[in-house]
């Protein structure tokens, strides 16, 4: 058994540590819970202890630092510093500082596993993934605690003691499951998570006497306000009475905000760009160190008796370093404008957070919230908690319900607050939310005055409270109750978006964690060995709901959340290709549903697990409900089933020998009465099916393989749009690898029309299946010295160019060495027809389908502007195909690490102002847009099938 119980606070900006010593756990009757000052260095060779741990990490560069300057007692061959030092230091070397991991960690848009920080790191800086990021920081409190406390006792080492480490509220699953991978890696062994804002709450209780806890009254509820260095968190705890004891229950969390200490920093930042005397537009190295520095002044600022004004320094660029430093001031009532206008505004009870553009916060690649109003997310919160949904509810005003029967009194309203997180270290900031607060509940003659808990200290409550959690999951102790927030469906009778589904209960709103629900009824039949869907809902307001229950409810009173889509697989000896199963779930610890289907007969059992955190999402608003409807009108996705048949008839024929290939094409369009352009996303997906299962006669002849790999390509272009496109190409990608079958004919795959395939599927394609491909084409198209290999004809050069291209999760540097080979045959007219369509999908700033890390740094995209810059096109189609690419390798996305630099953009500017161009190419470069669907269709190479809303594919 551990000696020491542990509680690790990960955060975005500072960790900590806190631990209970079971020898020595309590002292006069109360629980002893001791902090861990952090050994790090403070300077290069300098070991400090901390109490908190800096989640920052620099990489120095190879003459930075004079050797060892990194090392640490327990690994001195070392080469990069977390901590203090990294903070410090890092903050004031450009592009060599990685932060802000956690918040990176719940970024969907990117992978995050992927070596892409620091983010706006030049290209020779080595790049780790926000995991490792994560991982180094845990390892470093592992090190460290084995070298101070352990010393080289085996049964005292962090890996062996009982571990809860905290995560924000709204982490979704993705986001925890990398947080306990990252605990893995750093070799920690027995990790449980822990809510940070539960945590905080543990924390106000084990440093308060039971006398100050019983100031909560049965019914009162207490809002916790989590706001950190990179997320928000809001959460209702409501006091109980238990068998005569006063217990608590968690009532509600809110949805996942990606807003917190780093978007003010952000701001003040943006702020003092344009104070700072022609500077014109800094790039991404240099905003970094800028936010670094406003992050330090805001700190000041804001503290008590702060200075009249605090300097503010930029370094210059390149060979200006020193002449070219940049000086600015910052004064406290500037800080305080732009924190609390910005971030806690005076905002009515009613208000909603608006869903317009991020002001900005879009600088350094993460998605943050559109609003960084944190008052108005509260309030959207605290209304949508009220009994009604409106103006009237326990957490609304008296004065709003005084016509009501039910009256709330003030104990069944909002009776306490509990602050956490950095950004209200400064009393000023928990003040000013008060303020905006207090018009919210008072009424005439009793002012709305709150019970303000309070911690020793909002650094190190997260760290305590998680010990104490793990003190009490160790004694068997009482713990925050109150399970789930919300209950969850499963559509079993598909409805309409304005007819009445029919769902079933599968987990009521507060069930506990660990606890399991099995449902003898309703039996339901389970498709096996094909992909199916299984439609997830929820509601917060349904607390009637039991498990079960079989309900027909209108769709708008339900939110859905996106499904769950697999094939299932019976065992061997299940023949059958539908089985009767009923439906079990079990909530665990770690905020996900774990749902079974499990058979009548034959005990099998299928898991299916569901993300019931951040995939709960607002409805649209009018303008995207608007764009939505525009995108669809006039498209019918149902065709009639005879002519579909008819469809799959003549593919069987065709296969079979009885047909020409040749003539497949004409046919279908025939059967089905329309032409192929005319063809829906639903009907080309349902003649992928056909196509499939003749896949195995496809090598009949060259020409049965020629119309086989063209009619896929274009029935499951671009790839991704439909729910079932990742398991579509998949089985793709596997019919392709598989050898032919005996007696078949053994014609291999190849030629124009097989990399036309590739090219047209690639976006789904994952990115070791991507990378796979590219390897494939590597010998063509970047032949190395030596034997070369069998060289292609020129049409089908092009399409393995084309293909290539395609390929959007391609690492950097793969991506890097195809466009520097494709600017030599780009230099003089006429260049090859794939040269300028190539060089855009590889360098375009804002892709398709891929990740922000696959994005070409913008030095490389520079760099390639120049070259092609000096092209002059001999013909209109060549002078469209350079004026796209000089669009989309120029086009502004608001992320400095990814725009290329003002110089370059207004000299595209001026080369597109004397062409005969579309005018949105030149808008693209001059602001922020998006692509028309005409421009996707021309990135891809293929328009879009009709009724398909081109998203990007989950990461």
């Amino acid at each position: 058994m551990s000696r020491y119980l542990i509680g690790i606070d990960l955060g975005t900006t500072n960790s900590a540590l806190a631990y209970i010593d079971l020898q020595h756990a309590s002292h006069g009757g109360r629980i002893t819970v001791h902090p861990f000052p952090v050994p790090q260095l403070a300077a290069p060779g300098e070991i400090k202890e901390r109490p908190l741990l800096p989640s920052f990490l620099y990489i120095p560069g190879a003459h930075d630092l004079p050797p060892g300057s990194v090392a640490l007692p327990w690994d001195a061959g070392r080469d990069y510093a977390v901590g203090e030092f990294a903070r410090n230091h890092g903050g004031r070397v450009p592009g060599r500082l990685v932060s802000s991991a956690k918040s990176w960690l719940c970024h969907s848009g990117v992978d995050r596993s992927a070596a892409l920080l620091p983010w706006s790191a030049p290209p020779d800086v080595p790049r780790i993934s926000p995991v490792e990021a994560s991982t180094r920081y845990l390892r470093h409190l592992v090190e460290s605690w084995n070298w101070k406390i352990a010393k080289g006792r085996p049964d005292e080492r962090l890996e062996k003691q009982a571990v809860v480490l905290t995560v924000p509220a709204s982490f979704d699953d993705v986001a925890r499951t990398l947080t306990v991978e990252a605990a893995a890696k750093a070799g920690l062994e027995n990790v449980v998570l822990l809510e940070e804002p539960q945590a905080a709450f543990y924390c106000w209780l084990v440093t308060h006497s039971a006398h100050e806890s019983a100031s909560l009254k049965p019914g009162a509820r207490c809002l916790v306000v989590d706001v950190g260095g990179g997320t928000s968190d809001f959460s209702l705890i409501q006091a109980v009475e238990e068998k005569g004891e006063l217990g608590f229950v968690r009532q509600a969390v809110g949805d996942h905000l990606l807003l917190g200490g780093d978007n003010m920093d952000l701001a003040l930042a943006k702020y003092v760009e344009t104070k700072l005397p022609a500077a014109g537009r800094l790039d991404a190295a240099q905003y970094g160190l800028l936010t670094q520095a406003c992050r330090n002044a805001k700190e000041v600022l804001l503290g008590p008796n702060p200075p009249a004004s605090v300097p503010v320094t930029v370094v210059g660029r390149g060979r200006a370093v020193i002449g070219g430093t940049l000086h600015t001031t910052l004064s406290p009532e500037e800080v305080r404008q732009v924190v609390f206008d910005g971030f806690f505004p005076q905002t009515p009870r009613d208000a909603e957070p608006g869903r317009g553009a991020r002001t900005g916060l879009h600088e350094m690649g993460l998605p943050y919230v559109s609003d960084p109003a944190v008052t108005r997310h509260l309030a959207a919160f605290l209304k949508s908690q009220s009994r009604d949904g409106s103006q009237c509810g326990p957490l609304a005003p008296r004065a709003a319900c005084d016509s009501r029967s039910e009256s709330p009194t003030l104990a069944d309203g909002l009776a306490a607050i509990l602050f956490n997180g950095g950004v209200f270290q400064p009393a000023s900031l928990r003040e000013r939310l008060l303020d905006v607060m207090r018009p919210w509940y008072d009424q005439p003659g009793a002012a709305w005055e709150p019970l303000v808990l309070t911690n020793p200290s909002l650094d190190l409550a997260v760290a305590w409270g998680a010990a104490y959690f793990a003190w009490l999951r160790h004694t068997g102790g009482r713990r925050i109750g109150g399970g789930i927030a919300r209950s969850y469906y499963i559509a079993v009778g598909a409805g309409d978006a304005d007819k009445a589904l029919t769902v079933v209960c599968v987990v009521p709103q507060h069930m506990e964690e660990g606890q399991d629900v099995v449902l003898d009824k309703p039996e339901l039949e389970l498709a096996l060995g094909q992909p199916v869907t299984f439609p997830l809902y929820t509601s917060t307001v349904r607390a009637d709901d039991k498990a079960g229950d079989v309900l027909t409810v209108a769709p708008d009173r339900l939110l859905q959340m996106p499904p769950l889509h697999t094939v299932l697989r019976g065992g061997k000896r299940i023949g059958a290709k539908h089985v009767p199963v009923t439906l079990a779930a079990r909530s665990t610890a770690i905020g996900t549903l774990e749902l079974f289907c499990v058979a009548k007969e034959g005990g099998n059992r299928w898991r299916l697990e569901f993300n019931i955190r951040d995939l709960v999402k607002p409805p649209p608003t009018r303008e995207a409900a608007d764009d939505e409807q525009d995108g669809a009108a006039g498209v019918t996705d149902v065709w009639l089933e005879a002519q579909v048949q008819e469809a799959a008839r003549l593919i069987r024929a065709t296969y079979a020998g009885q047909e020409e290939p040749n003539d497949l094409t004409k046919a279908l369009e025939t059967a089905l009465d329309a032409p192929r352009r005319e063809w829906p996303t639903g009907l080309c997906r349902r003649l992928w099916e056909f196509l499939s299962e003749v896949a195995d006669e496809r090598r009949r002849s060259p020409a049965h393989l020629t119309r086989w790999s063209n009619l896929v390509g274009y029935c499951l272009r671009p790839g991704f749009g439909d729910p079932m496109d990742r398991f579509r190409i998949e089985q793709l990608w596997k019919m392709t690898a598989a050898p032919p079958r005996a007696g078949s004919p053994r014609l291999s795959e190849g030629g124009a029309d097989y990399w036309i395939l590739w090219r047209r599927t690639a976006g789904g394609l994952n990115p070791t299946l991507q990378r796979s491909l590219y390897e494939r084409l590597r010998p063509a198209l970047l032949p190395g010295k030596g034997k070369a290999g069998a060289k292609p004809n020129a049409n089908e050069l092009a399409e393995m160019w084309r293909a290539a291209a395609s390929l959007e999760r391609l690492d950097v540097k793969a991506k890097e060495s195809l466009g520097d080979a494709l600017l030599k045959p780009t230099k003089r007219s006429p260049t090859p027809t794939y040269g300028f369509w190539s060089l855009t999908r590889l360098g375009a700033r804002a892709m398709i389908y891929g990740p922000l890390n696959a994005v070409v740094h913008p030095q490389t995209a520079e760099r390639w502007l120049d070259a092609i810059l000096a092209f002059e096109p001999g013909n209109p189609s060549e002078r469209l195909g350079w004026a796209f690419c000089l669009s989309q390798l120029a086009r502004r996305t608001g992320q400095r690490a990814l725009d290329v630099d003002d110089s370059h953009r207004r000299t595209v500017l001026t080369a597109l102002g004397g062409q005969q161009v579309p005018e949105h190419w030149v808008r693209m470069v001059e602001e922020i847009s998006e692509l028309e669907q005409e421009e996707k269709g021309q990135m891809l190479g293929d328009s879009l099938p009709i009724g398909l809303r081109l998203l990007k594919p989950e990461e």
